[in-house]
């Protein structure tokens, strides 16, 4: 079992929580060695079709453990990339699953939280939650994909702001600049999350996961390319029960039942 990660699947939803409450979740070799292993235990595994990623505790991740950082200063930068090579890993196995991976935020999300989430396919947040980079405040450059990820999400200039000088901003901002998807009262947080989930692990598995694909791969190709994968995609959902299911429920005016297949 897990020490810094909780891990459960119920009703085909992965939930992966990151569960250093008295450390404000931050980010340490153990918790990425762990969250590679579940990511991976996540995407491979047939039987989950929608995944969640929150923080126990009262807030998301407040980034890399700065007390490791300060315990080791002199031995620097000994282990660092053995973490980086987790957390990467960790990354690509959200970005390539299957399946839709969504980040319920709360609180604070700083550092490789904001990398973390940014991985994720669709993101819900408190909108008491504030944000921040950290990165430069710390005289550290970006990891876990932020410095390549923001510039498609919010633009090159906004995220040259926020890497660079790595203020606060809230959670309406982030809603603004398409960093996160919805906002809503804390109070509504998880009821919120939860109906997201629902309707992603009852719906067309193959189509989410093509939709995934393209849209995550559409920046590598060209236009050309881009057309001829995505017409395959289309051919191999046209081969699925679930887009039989889709079709006769709109002829028949019923609802389709989706099974993943």
């Amino acid at each position: 079992m897990p020490n810094t990660l909780l891990f459960s699947v119920a009703d085909n939803v992965a939930t992966i929580t990151f569960n250093r409450p008295q450390n404000m979740n931050s980010f340490n070799k153990e918790m990425a060695d762990e969250l590679e292993v579940v990511t991976e235990t996540a995407r491979t595994d047939k039987t989950i079709r929608a995944v969640l990623l929150n923080g126990a505790g009262p807030l998301f991740m407040a980034g890399g453990d700065i007390e490791f950082f300060h315990e080791n200063i002199d031995k620097m930068p000994e282990g660092i990339l053995k973490i980086i090579h987790s957390l990467n890993a960790a990354i690509i196995n959200i970005m390539q699953m299957g399946k839709p991976v969504v980040a319920s935020v709360h609180g604070s999300v700083a550092g490789v939280g904001i990398s973390l989430m940014s991985a994720c396919d669709l993101v819900i947040a408190a909108d008491t939650t504030k944000f921040t980079t950290a990165y430069s405040g710390l005289g550290i450059s970006p990891d876990g994909g932020a410095s390549y990820l923001l510039p498609r999400l919010v633009g090159t200039k906004k995220a040259m702001e926020w890497l660079m000088l790595s203020e606060l901003f809230d959670a309406q901002t982030a809603l603004t600049h398409g960093l996160v998807n919805w906002v809503v009262a804390p109070d509504l947080l998880a009821t919120e999350t939860q109906r997201i989930l629902k309707k992603l692990a009852t719906g067309p598995t193959q189509s989410y996961a093509n939709i995934k694909k393209f849209v995550n791969e559409g920046w590598q190709n060209d236009f050309e390319t881009h057309l001829e994968r995505e017409g395959r995609g289309f051919e191999s959902c046209s081969l699925t029960q679930d887009f039989k299911s889709g079709v006769t429920g709109f002829v028949k005016k019923h609802k389709p039942q989706f099974i993943g297949q």
